[in-house]
């Protein structure tokens, strides 16, 4: 564990250093999570003023409030891409990180959390500003925002690993993409991504309510916005852990299976 944990620290600060040397590159990833979100901003605070003020239970200064809160948590909450995946075995690159004594899951999140280090210190100056433009509304509530960080945690915690059990399809398929952008469409519209998940139709809400993506999104951002009551805030976090530890072992079966069929196809 102790090794793990080293190697993690020491993937995650060689992210970082490369991350700077890439500046333009995070720079123009971090625009396009921007701009998507005042998209939304815009189209629902629209809706709200035709609707008379109300949409869902948000008000214009509401949707501020949410769509703002929504780059913190979509940046913090953001895994990777199972094309990665797919890249590094068609390519052979897969092999280096199989001779190293330490599951690539682990070094793969080191990348990740380097990555997302560096990007905040663009990101919280930028949420300052967006702030004071659009002045939006919203409740800071303690016990809410203490909880905040282990959901963020969890939540990463919970896309990054339901992503990875994705991505070993790859070595079945090698075109796990098209498997990604199945994904992709199903989690844009019942994660809270694109809206409130309040704003749904009841069909699309009941859909949204069996499948884990509104914990990995919808969840921390409503505790950050301060509108979940203790009892909805323990049902969310043990729904992150049932997910968590359900799709954990998952990639811990299937990657030996994975594995021995890489090195099937290698040899």
């Amino acid at each position: 564990m102790k090794r793990t944990l080293k190697i993690l620290i020491a993937e995650t600060k060689i992210s970082m250093m490369a991350s700077f040397q890439y500046r333009v590159q995070e720079g123009m990833a971090l625009l396009g999570l921007l701009v998507e979100a005042l998209i939304y901003l815009v189209v629902w605070t629209t809706i709200a003023r035709a609707k008379g003020g109300t949409v869902g239970g948000y008000t214009e200064g509401e949707f501020a409030g949410y769509f703002i809160a929504w780059t913190f948590v979509r940046h913090m909450t953001t895994g990777w891409s199972p094309w990665w995946m797919e890249m590094r075995i068609r390519r052979g690159e897969f092999n280096t990180l199989l001779l190293r004594p330490i599951h690539p899951y682990f070094v793969d999140m080191g990348r990740m959390m380097g990555m997302k280090t560096i990007a905040m210190m663009t990101l919280i100056p930028t949420i300052f500003i967006l702030t004071l433009i659009f002045k939006p509304e919203f409740a800071l509530i303690p016990w809410s925002l203490a909880a905040l960080l282990p959901a963020l945690v969890l939540a990463f915690m919970m896309r990054y690993t339901l992503m990875y059990a994705l991505a070993v399809t790859a070595f079945w398929t090698t075109r796990v993409t098209a498997l990604f952008e199945l994904w992709f469409a199903v989690e844009f519209f019942t994660s809270g991504r694109v809206a409130p998940l309040s704003v749904l139709p009841e069909w699309a809400l009941n859909i949204a309510n069996i499948l884990p993506f509104q914990w990995m999104f919808a969840f921390p951002l409503e505790l950050l916005l301060g509108r979940l009551s203790p009892q909805e805030a323990l049902y969310g976090f043990l729904m992150q852990g049932l997910w968590l530890t359900g799709t954990a072992i998952v990639v811990r079966v299937v990657w030996r299976s994975a594995v021995k069929q890489y090195a099937a196809v290698g040899g």
